[in-house]
């Protein structure tokens, strides 16, 4: 993976407790874990699917930061699926492109903990002009 974007990890990365990032370039998959707290709950005492889908969101920003361009893209358009609750610990994510455009890249994402699919997003990310950065 890319020192520079090592170098410039979001906050919103060291909020959710990212860790432990890898790049599979043959397959052009990124791998992301996060460490779910307590303070990630809502009152049933699972992750609050909005904590999921930052994680998600994190792991598809890093990506689309890799984009053929390498220039900078942020998201325009995010749908979420969530197939069973989360619990407090690791949280391993992985995130590849669908399409990779010159101005709209398509990317995928899934959340999984103890072996188990807890969530999908999909997502298009735009490509950013250097003005708009």
């Amino acid at each position: 993976m890319s020192h520079e974007i090592l170098a410039q990890l979001p906050p919103i990365h060291r909020l959710l407790n990212g860790h432990d990032i890898h790049w599979d370039a043959e397959r052009r998959v990124l791998h992301v874990c996060y460490t779910a707290v307590e303070s990630f709950t809502n009152p049933r005492g699972s992750v609050e699917g909005g904590m999921i889908c930052a994680m998600l969101d994190d792991a598809m920003g890093l990506l689309a930061a890799m984009n053929q361009s390498e220039k900078p893209a942020t998201t325009v358009k995010l749908s979420m699926d969530f197939f069973r609750p989360c619990q407090v610990g690791e949280v391993h994510t992985r995130a590849w492109f669908v399409k990779e455009g010159r101005k709209i890249l398509g990317l995928e994402s899934e959340a999984w903990q103890d072996h188990k699919l807890v969530a999908k997003s999909s997502a298009a990310f735009m490509v950013l002009d250097e003005s708009a950065t």
